[in-house]
């Protein structure tokens, strides 16, 4: 069912993004008539919906753009038209054997499901590890630290987690339902890896496109595809993850490690992240490192975080968090005698407040046990995220802290490894594993100031990167080609000119100024 709730300003989840929307629409799973509708029925329905949003805006020329939970800190899903509300579609269904491809192996068909795109990664996390068919439980092969985006909208922003010899979120998706005002909604897979056969499209009402450049495009595009409507998902059989007490490492030794690491860690490592300080005197570091075991009752899970706001858009600290944070003059009055707080002493307490509630030590749970926090950045506050090479990871510790403290900014770094990913426009896509360097800033000038002046020393230095599409200000069109080479984006805009038929008309309709901005238009 849609329905229109009118122009009206919005902000996104962090309160780093505002608008003035057109409208906001809402789209849900109410079926006409009521009744109790099978999993295609609902999945035609939502299509047909969305559909119909879409060729209306097409008909007026607006653009418009699917809301998940608001996640991003960026203005990746920000539009000036039309935003469309998918939470409400969350319905997530196993898949009978008879609607699998032939080549499609027998023994992934039980981990296979299908998500609508509202679906959030908490909801889809209880239904794999909680409300399954007993005794057959399931798991998400990776996942990132929080659990409130969506799916559609985790992997379409290349969500990473820590997985080093899986990969990212994107990297378990093998099917893509995506609306694009062409009539019909697209089911989306690899030509090298076919999954769902002719009876599931028949079902589905959908066209199928088998390719692999459209996939590994479509895949990773921040809604510039259409609106993914739902994903097929491959998952594992339930694990745990097992953190020993979180591990201090001088800075020295990490480098050491991070130039010689071993990716096939004979002790099974799957989850490898550390946190470290610029300013640190004493050079040492915070290093979580997970290794996957099977599933054993009888452990307690970590406590999450939850951060409450109230109908302002208010939470505990806002007021303060933007003060400790600030950079106009690098140093604060507080009321403690006449004593400043440097931004290295700021930085210090962000370290110390992060090894007592953040970081992961000493528990053995389920991914969606461990990876459950809600949480939601202090208004004021934002996060820069940068991809490197683990080769290059360890210049990237001196560099990244060069210009924190030529800067003067109050920032640590939280840095986790992952596998490269096949998506054409993934940040995660630098071999042989990425790793992303994450930097907690006050939201405020100096934030695109501290990118540029970033990029401008890895450039210097002969160090290839990446930056995160859902954390970062400053990709635009030269940026985008320096990351990822013309061929590759030239790939990735021949194959939306092939979904949408070469059709400019509809494909402006997912235009949104982030995309314009990129070049991407």
């Amino acid at each position: 069912m849609i329905r229109r709730n009118g122009p009206q300003t919005w902000r996104n989840v962090h309160v780093t993004k505002q608008t003035q929307l057109g409208d906001l629409i809402d789209i849900d799973n109410s079926m006409p008539g009521g009744g109790q509708p099978t999993g295609f029925e609902l999945l035609k329905q939502a299509a047909r919906d969305l559909e119909d949003v879409v060729r209306h805006a097409q008909q007026q020329g607006i653009r418009i753009r699917a809301l998940g939970s608001g996640w991003a800190l960026t203005d990746i899903a920000v539009t000036d038209g039309w935003l469309i509300n998918t939470k409400p579609l969350n319905a997530c269904f196993d898949v009978s054997d008879r609607y699998f491809d032939s080549d499609y192996p027998t023994s992934k068909r039980p981990y296979l499901v299908i998500a609508q795109c509202g679906m959030s990664v908490g909801e889809l996390n209880v239904h794999l590890e909680i409300t399954a068919t007993p005794g057959f439980r399931r798991a998400l092969k990776t996942s990132g630290i929080g659990c409130g985006q969506t799916i559609a909208g985790a992997i379409s922003g290349n969500t990473h987690g820590a997985a080093i010899n899986f990969g990212a979120t994107p990297d378990f998706v093998v099917g893509l339902q995506v609306v694009t005002g062409g009539g019909k909604s697209l089911w989306i897979e690899r030509a090298s890896y076919s999954v769902m056969n002719d009876d599931f499209l028949t079902s589905l009402d959908a066209t199928r496109v088998r390719d692999d450049d459209v996939f590994n495009a479509a895949v990773v595009s921040f809604g510039a595809f259409g609106i993914i409507a739902a994903v097929a998902i491959e998952t594992a059989p339930l694990y745990q993850l097992r953190f020993p007490p979180v591990n201090d490492i001088p800075h020295d030794a990490l480098k050491h490690k991070l130039d010689n690491f071993d990716f096939n860690d004979p002790s099974g490592l799957y989850h490898y992240e550390f946190v470290f300080d610029p300013y640190s005197k004493s050079e040492v570091a915070m290093e979580a490192a997970a290794t996957k075991v099977t599933f054993e009752a009888g452990h307690a899970p970590p406590g999450s975080i939850w951060i409450v706001r109230d109908a302002a858009n208010f939470a505990p600290g806002d007021k303060t968090t933007p003060a400790l944070l600030a950079t106009g003059n690098y140093a604060i009055p507080m009321f403690m005698g006449a004593r400043f707080l440097t931004a290295r002493i700021r930085t210090a307490i962000q370290f110390g407040q992060y090894r007592k509630k953040c970081i992961l030590g000493d528990v053995r749970s389920t991914p969606g046990q461990l990876f459950m926090a809600t949480i939601t950045y202090f208004e004021g506050y934002t996060e820069s995220a940068f991809g490197v090479s683990i080769d290059d990871a360890a210049k990237m510790m001196d560099i990244s802290s060069d210009v924190i403290r030529q800067m003067r900014l109050p920032a640590m770094s939280q840095v986790r490894v992952v596998h490269p990913t096949q998506a054409l426009l993934g940040f995660t896509s630098l071999g042989p594993k990425t790793a992303v360097f994450e930097f907690g800033l006050a939201n405020d000038a100096k934030f695109q100031k501290f990118e540029d002046n970033l990029i401008s020393a890895l450039t210097e230095a002969s160090v290839p990167y990446t930056l995160h599409w859902s954390k970062n200000s400053g990709i635009d069109a030269q940026r985008l080609d320096d990351m990822y080479g013309a061929a590759r984006v030239a790939t990735w805009r021949a194959a939306r000119g092939l979904v949408f038929e070469n059709d400019a008309k509809r494909m402006a309709v997912f235009d949104n100024d982030h995309l314009t901005r990129a070049g991407l238009t």
